[in-house]
C-alpha cells in the first residue's frame, strides 16, 4: 500500500533534481559559447545547444524526445542552423528503419515465435544445468537476427532461464548463483550478440546514418557482420565463461536432471498458429532480402519498411491497431535528433574541431590505419563515460570522428564505425546501456553484481577490439 507522504516527497525530490539539472544545462551552455575557442558565432551556439541537450538527456529532465524537439527548435531560433538542417534527422531513412525494426520486435513479443523458438531449442537439451544454459545461448544468438533491440530480447529469455533455475534449485532463485549466473548469461546472450548485427541493435543502425550524413557513405547488414561479427561472438563468449567463475554454481545444480518441465512448458503453446506462421515467413524474407543486399541492391531501410507494413497489414499482419499505439515512439524521435546532431555539428565546423581536440592529439596523418582504430577506440572508452547511455555516445561522438578524418583526407570509415561499436561495447556502470537497467530491475542481480558483469564484458571488449585493430579488422580490410 503507498505512502502518500513518502510519495509527495520522493515526486518533490525528483522534481528538485529536475531543477537543478535544468540549471546545469543552461549554465553550461551559456559558458562554453562565451568561452573563446576559435570557433565561429554559429559554431559556439551549435556546441552549447547540443551540450544543453546531452545534459539534458543524462540527467533527465525532460523526456528524451521533448528534449530532442527542443533541440532542433533552439537550432532554429538561435539561428544556428537553417530549418531544413536543424529537422534534417527526422526525414532521415535510418530514422525509418529505426521505426520498422520496433516493429519486428513487437511482431515477434506479439506472436509467440521468440518463445517457441526458445523452448523448441530446449527441448533437445541434454538435461542439465550446464546445457540449458548452452541453449540460452543459442537462442541469444539467433533472436538476434529476429528484434532489433536488447531490452526486447532479454523480455523473451528473462522466464526462460528464471524457469531453468528454478527447476535446479531448491527454494528460492534469488540471491542463489545460480539465478545470478542465468541472468547473467541472459543478458550477454539476449543483449551483446546483437552488437555484431547491424539490424541487432538500434545504435548500429542510427551509427551508420550519422556516417550517412557526415561521409556519404552506405554500410550493407551483410558488411556489417562480416567486419564485426567474429569479434562480438569472441567477446560474447569469453564474457560468458568469465560470468560462469563469478557465480559459480553448486556441484549438485550441474548433474544432470530430467526435461519434464520443458516438455510441459512447450506442450502447454499448442500448436503453431498461424499468426506464428505468418510472422516466420515475413521475417525470414527480411532476413534473406538483407543478408543479400549486395546483390539485390536493395536499401536495408526499404526493406524494413516493407517487411513493417507487412507486420501491420490489415487481415495478414500481425500486429493490431490499438497494438500499433504502443511503440516506443520517443527511441524513433531521438534518433531523429542524433542524426540532426551530426549534420548541424558537420556544417558548423564543431565536429571537427571536436575531433582535433580528442583526437589530434594522438592521432598523425602519417600513423597507420591499424593505429589510428586502435586510438579512436580507446579515446571513445573515455568520452563514452560522460556521454552516458550507448545511444547518446554514438550520438556525440561518431559525428566528431567522422568529421576529424575527413579533415585529415584520410579513410574514415573504419574509425567511425569503431566509434560505433565502441558505444555498443563499453558500459562500466547500468545507466550506460538501457538492458542492464532492465537486468538490474529485475532483482536478480545487485548493482555491485551487476556493475562487475559489465566491467568484465567491458574490459574483455577493450582488449578484443583493440588486438582486432591490428589483426582482424586489417585482414577484413575494414582498417
Amino acid at each position: 500500500m503507498s505512502n502518500p507522504t513518502l510519495d509527495a516527497a520522493v515526486k518533490d525530490n525528483n522534481n528538485r533534481k529536475k531543477i537543478y539539472g535544468l540549471i546545469i544545462a543552461v549554465l553550461v551552455s551559456i559558458l562554453v559559447y562565451l568561452l573563446p575557442s576559435g570557433l565561429s558565432p554559429q559554431g559556439r551556439g551549435a556546441l552549447a545547444l547540443t551540450l544543453f541537450a546531452i545534459i539534458m538527456w543524462v540527467l533527465e529532465v525532460y523526456p528524451v524526445e521533448v528534449t530532442a524537439i527542443l533541440l532542433s527548435t533552439f537550432y532554429v531560433v538561435f539561428n544556428v542552423a537553417s530549418p531544413a538542417d536543424a529537422f534534417s534527422g527526422y526525414g532521415n531513412d535510418i530514422v525509418w528503419f529505426i521505426f520498422a525494426a520496433l516493429i519486428f520486435g513487437m511482431a515477434v513479443e506479439h506472436s509467440g515465435i521468440g518463445k517457441r523458438l526458445a523452448y523448441s531449442l530446449m527441448r533437445i537439451s541434454g538435461g542439465s544445468f550446464k546445457s540449458m544454459m548452452a541453449i540460452i545461448v543459442v537462442v541469444g544468438f539467433l533472436l538476434s537476427f529476429l528484434t532489433p533491440a536488447g531490452v526486447e530480447r532479454l523480455l523473451i529469455l528473462y522466464p526462460i532461464a528464471v524457469g531453468v533455475a528454478a527447476a535446479f534449485v531448491k527454494g528460492p532463485v534469488q540471491g542463489t548463483n545460480e539465478g545470478k549466473l542465468a541472468m547473467a548469461i541472459c543478458y550477454l546472450a539476449g543483449n551483446t550478440f546483437g552488437f555484431g548485427i547491424l539490424t541487432g541493435i538500434a545504435v548500429n543502425i542510427l551509427g551508420i546514418g550519422i556516417i550517412k550524413q557526415v561521409l556519404g557513405i552506405d554500410v550493407y547488414w551483410s558488411q556489417w557482420i562480416y567486419w564485426f561479427g567474429v569479434p562480438t561472438i569472441i567477446i560474447t563468449l569469453i564474457s560468458i565463461f568469465l560470468a560462469w567463475r563469478l557465480f559459480p554454481p553448486e556441484k549438485d545444480v550441474l548433474k544432470a536432471r530430467k526435461k519434464e518441465e520443458v516438455s510441459k512448458d512447450f506442450t502447454k503453446l499448442g500448436p503453431m498458429s498461424s499468426t506464428e506462421i505468418r510472422a516466420l515467413f515475413y521475417l525470414l524474407i527480411t532476413l534473406l532480402l538483407w543478408a543479400t543486399d549486395r546483390w539485390n541492391h536493395l536499401p536495408s531501410w526499404a526493406v524494413a519498411i516493407f517487411s513493417a507494413a507487412l507486420f501491420c497489414g490489415p487481415g495478414f499482419g500481425i500486429i493490431t491497431r490499438n497494438e500499433l499505439k504502443k511503440l516506443q515512439f520517443p527511441i524513433v524521435i531521438f534518433s531523429g535528433a542524433a542524426v540532426t546532431i551530426g549534420t548541424v555539428l558537420g556544417k558548423t565546423g564543431v565536429a571537427t574541431w571536436i575531433g582535433k581536440i580528442m583526437l589530434g592529439t594522438f592521432i598523425k596523418p602519417d600513423m597507420s590505419p591499424q593505429a589510428m582504430g586502435a586510438i579512436t577506440y580507446l579515446v571513445g572508452t573515455l568520452a563514452h563515460i560522460p556521454l552516458v547511455e550507448s545511444k547518446t555516445a554514438a550520438a556525440g561522438f561518431t559525428p566528431a570522428v567522422a568529421a576529424f578524418f575527413k579533415s585529415l583526407g584520410v579513410p574514415g570509415l573504419g574509425p567511425s564505425l569503431l566509434s560505433i561499436f565502441n558505444a555498443d561495447t563499453i558500459a562500466f556502470f547500468p545507466y550506460m546501456m538501457m538492458p542492464s537497467l532492465v537486468i538490474l530491475g529485475l532483482g536478480y542481480l545487485s548493482y555491485k553484481d551487476t556493475i562487475k558483469l559489465l566491467s568484465i564484458y567491458s574490459l574483455v571488449a577493450i582488449i578484443i577490439n583493440l588486438i582486432s585493430c591490428f589483426t582482424w579488422y586489417h585482414w577484413v580490410g575494414l582498417l
